[in-house]
C-alpha cells in the first residue's frame, strides 16, 4: 500500500527562514530524490498564519521506505551543515502514512500529474473514539468527498493513516499526532467562499462528526516547489 512522509517544520528563533529554506531546497530535499520508493517531492508554507512554518510531502512506495536503506543511511551521513541546523531548528516533525482506501480520483483524472498538485492544500488531522472510527471513514467516503469534488476549485483529495512519528528540536513535543490524515487540495483560496464549499461543511453528519472529533486540526499551506527525478 502507497504511502507518505509528512515533515511539518519550522525554523524558530535560532535559525534564519533564508538560511533554513536554502539549507531544505538545495541540499535536504535533492538527497531525497534519488532514493527509490520516493515518488514525488514538494514543500509548502502556511497560508494561514499559524505555525508550524513549512510542511514537505514525500509520496512513497510503501510506508517501510523511510526505515529501510538508503533512506535510513541519510541519518548517517549528514554534512556538518545539516547537522548544525538541525540542531538549532525550532521543529522538525517526521509522520509516516498509508494511504487509506477508496482512493478517490483527482478532478483531472489520469492526466493529473503529481508534480504540478493544486496551488493550496488544506490539511485535517482528526481522531475519534474507536467506537466511532466506522462512521467517520463512512462520513468521509459517503459524503464528505464526494461534496468536495463538487466545489468549484477542487484538485484532489486524499486520506492516509498514521504508522509513525517523531519530533525534535527546542519546540518539539511528545504529543502524538491524530490517526487520519486528509489532504485537500485546490486551485485557488476562491473554492472555500463557494457555495458548493459551503454545503459541505455544514451538513448535519459533518456537525456531528466535527462535534464527535477528539482531536481536530486544519491548516492551510500554499505551495512553494516541487522537484522531479531527472
Amino acid at each position: 500500500m502507497p504511502g507518505l512522509l509528512f515533515v511539518y517544520s519550522d525554523p524558530g528563533s535560532a535559525v534564519s527562514h533564508e538560511e533554513f529554506n536554502d539549507w531544505y531546497d538545495n541540499e535536504h530535499v535533492p538527497l531525497r530524490i534519488p532514493i527509490p520508493g520516493f515518488h514525488s517531492w514538494s514543500r509548502w508554507t502556511a497560508a494561514d498564519d499559524k505555525r508550524p512554518t513549512y510542511a514537505a510531502f514525500y509520496d512513497l512506495t510503501s510506508p517501510s521506505v523511510v526505515s529501510e536503506s538508503p533512506y535510513a543511511d541519510l541519518a548517517h551521513t549528514r554534512s556538518e551543515r545539516e547537522k548544525d541546523i538541525i540542531a538549532r531548528l525550532g521543529l522538525l516533525d517526521r509522520r509516516t502514512y498509508q494511504l487509506r482506501e477508496p482512493v478517490f480520483p483527482p478532478k483531472a483524472g489520469a492526466a493529473y500529474d503529481p508534480a504540478k498538485p493544486g496551488q493550496y492544500v488544506s490539511v485535517v488531522e482528526i481522531d475519534v473514539k474507536p467506537e466511532l472510527e466506522d462512521d467517520l471513514n463512512k462520513w468521509y467516503e459517503e459524503e464528505h468527498i464526494p461534496l468536495l469534488a463538487k466545489v468549484p476549485g477542487w484538485v484532489r483529495s486524499r486520506r492516509f493513516v498514521l504508522v509513525e512519528a517523531g519530533a525534535s528540536g527546542s519546540e518539539a513535543t511528545d504529543a502524538k499526532p491524530p490517526k487520519y490524515l486528509a489532504i485537500h487540495e485546490y486551485a485557488d483560496l476562491e473554492a472555500f467562499e463557494t457555495p458548493e464549499f459551503k454545503e459541505c461543511v455544514e451538513t448535519p453528519w459533518t456537525k456531528k462528526t466535527l462535534e464527535n472529533a477528539v482531536v481536530f486540526h486544519r491548516r492551510l499551506f500554499k505551495l512553494m516547489r516541487t522537484w522531479e527525478r531527472k
